[in-house]
């Protein structure tokens, strides 16, 4: 599964704006009054205006330059540390990836993610360019169980990976959603998970699919139908 357009609001869109076309360097391809989108690799992102909780999401970086894409980010910004202190992880556990974190300037969680298993590999010096492409959104649903059954009742979307009713990956390992409870802590701060406004379009197989929080009914009951 691939995750080619992902949209979610922000308060401030120049800030917003300047954080990803200036400090992340990536380019922009469409800029509106009350929004704009920025290419990420084969992906684009989209931020309209509004207020919103914390949403996670991550891009893939090539397995090969986790050294100089932390180097890279923190020239930037501040990476987010975990209670300990650190600020890079992996690659371990069932992802086998390295991990970088920080926010954006609406709160967003946005991970940097290497994936070792994966042949993204790059020799040159880290830049925008290597930022490849959009591979999880954090998806907050009443109840773990039910959403990942109906996801794979509806739209074939399988868990992988460790699954257990506090998160459960569901899609492919460079396509994701991460689905976990109302209130679960997000990696590395501990963010309680909330429900974001969002549209995300997928390609899967030959099928391409738009979701929304309309779209998916175990959003809005405990029980899908």
């Amino acid at each position: 599964m691939q995750l080619t357009h992902l949209t979610l609001n922000a308060p401030d869109l120049t800030a917003q704006r300047d954080f990803y076309a200036l400090t992340l360097g990536l380019p922009t391809r469409q800029e509106h009054p009350d929004e704009f989108t920025v290419e990420v690799g084969r992906s684009r992102l989209t931020f309209r205006q509004g207020d919103t909780p914390a949403a996670h999401f991550a891009l893939d970086i090539p397995r090969t330059q986790v050294d100089g894409a932390q180097a890279w980010l923190s020239a930037r910004l501040s990476l987010l540390p975990d209670p300990s202190g650190q600020v890079r992880f992996g690659p371990d556990g069932a992802f086998h990836s390295s991990n970088l974190y920080f926010r954006d300037p609406a709160g967003h969680i946005v991970e940097f993610i290497a994936r070792h298993d994966l042949p993204f590999d790059h020799a040159g010096p880290f830049g925008p360019a290597q930022v490849l492409h959009v591979s999880e959104f954090g998806l907050v649903v009443p109840d773990v169980r039910n959403a990942t059954q109906w996801l794979t009742d509806h739209l074939d979307l399988r868990p992988w990976g460790d699954a257990s009713p506090t998160f459960t990956p569901v899609g492919t390992p460079d396509g994701t959603l991460i689905v976990v409870p109302r209130g679960r802590g997000w990696f590395p701060i501990g963010q309680p998970a909330e429900p974001v406004p969002f549209t995300l379009t997928i390609r899967q197989g030959g099928a391409r699919r738009t979701l929304t929080p309309a779209t998916l009914p175990f959003l809005h009951a405990a029980v899908p139908a």
